[in-house]
């Protein structure tokens, strides 16, 4: 009798620690399996170092976006930290509520063609993202993401001309903050990355409140002062920030 107990408990423990293995193996899979997905959004190349869950937090460390293979610059996006802030029970709602998104140390990477070009790399991903988020709004069409903060630091842009061919490190962005940040229509991800992604690239460089920092910033390139108002036309989703 005490042999059968101990070989039940023995493949108890077994089917337990395989349990655990399994468990573990998957998890390693998931930066991969968000990479591949957010790939497939935005239409580049994506790569994500690691994924950490709380039941009130998702952090990701080491967020890279490729550009499309025609632009010249390597990143478009490069993060070294974001935590998304929201109890894990609110990504089962219609209506999905994220208290705050905070990126720190950020890499901008913006390609045009020329000063007074509206062909760039932004304009080219964001049109993907909107794409994407209205072929899931047909599946998903009564879902809402509402972010109440994006909070944004340490955030360094380039900027290429490419009939230039020199890259210019444009001033460092110490913070930049934005509010009520909404969007419905398609899934969690989809309406992630157009509306927090576009937000976030047209605050950088035409919101009103930054007006100062962008009229120095175009002071310092070769014709700034005729750089047209449509330069970031088409490069936002239809979200706004409130």
């Amino acid at each position: 009798m005490k042999t059968f107990f101990k070989s039940v408990a023995g493949l108890i423990l077994i089917c337990i620690l395989g349990a655990f293995i399994f468990l573990f193996l998957m998890w390693s899979r998931v930066p991969d399996m968000v990479a591949s997905h957010i790939s497939k959004t935005l239409g580049v190349a994506v790569g994500i170092g690691d994924i950490h869950l709380s039941p009130s937090e998702i952090t990701i460390q080491n967020l890279d976006i490729e550009n499309p293979r025609e632009f010249s610059l390597t990143y478009a996006l490069s993060v070294q930290d974001i935590a998304i802030k929201a109890p894990v029970t609110r990504y089962f709602h219609d209506a999905i509520v994220i208290e705050e998104i905070y990126l720190e140390n950020v890499y901008i990477g913006l390609e045009f063609d020329s000063p007074k070009g509206t062909k760039g790399n932004w304009t080219a991903i964001m049109k993907n993202a909107e794409n994407s988020q209205k072929k899931s709004s047909q599946s998903s069409s009564e879902k809402t993401v509402l972010i109440k903060r994006l909070i944004l630091t340490n955030i360094a842009p380039d900027l290429l001309y490419r009939s230039e061919g020199k890259v210019r490190h444009l001033p460092i962005i110490p913070r930049m903050e934005l509010t009520n940040i909404s969007s419905k229509g398609g899934n969690f991800s989809d309406q992630l990355m157009n509306s927090a992604l576009g937000q976030m690239i047209k605050e950088i460089f035409v919101q009103e409140n930054l007006k100062d920092a962008l009229d120095k910033i175009f002071q310092q390139i070769p014709g700034g002062n005729d750089i047209p108002a449509n330069l970031f036309k088409g490069l936002f989703g239809s979200a706004e920030a409130e």
